[in-house]
């Protein structure tokens, strides 16, 4: 859970919020009575359509979106109105060269926005102490925007995912 928990600690923030009391290595256990242990050929963090089902699994409501093909605004959009309707957004951030300065992870890295602040900023939840010791970040959407893993590599399967890879990236709004 170490070195691929992050993913494993927003479902269980997620849950946690959402009515189901469970720790971040409790919901790995959980993971593995429901795919077995990960393959040698898998990576063992679950990938976003995998945190999907995860959630769904506990009757919490989660959809997954794929960011390949979709315009910027239109999810933009669709996370800021998730988030005033109360919702939460787990999203993959990723390093890229064109963003040097994203603030949440120099690696691939879980993390979920869960409102905003009184200036209007966005309020996410960063897992790892290496980027935030306070465990929370201030951004605005367009930081978010910049940040999201928005391709997988089909050959790359993860832990959990759906035959439809192209979930494997972007952003899971709960609740």
């Amino acid at each position: 859970i170490r070195n691929n928990g992050c993913g494993h600690c927003c479902a269980a923030m997620a849950a946690t919020l959402n009515g189901v009391s469970i720790t971040p290595y409790e919901e790995y256990e959980y993971c593995r009575k429901m795919w077995g242990p990960p393959k040698l050929s898998q990576r063992h963090y679950m990938s976003i359509s995998g945190i999907t089902k995860v959630l769904n699994s506990l009757d919490i409501p989660a959809f997954c979106y794929g960011v390949k093909g979709r315009q910027y605004p239109e999810v933009g959009a669709q996370i800021t109105e998730s988030l005033k309707n109360g919702k939460q957004v787990i999203f993959w951030s990723n390093p890229s060269d064109d963003f040097p300065e994203n603030p949440f992870s120099k690696g691939e890295h879980y993390v979920m926005a869960v409102g905003f602040d009184e200036d209007g900023r966005i309020v996410v939840a960063n897992s790892s102490e290496k980027w935030t010791s306070e465990g929370i970040q201030k951004v605005d959407i367009n930081t978010i925007l910049r940040a999201l893993r928005k391709d997988c590599d089909p050959a790359d399967k993860t832990w959990g995912d759906s035959d439809n890879h192209d979930y494997c990236a972007g952003y899971i709004i709960v609740g």
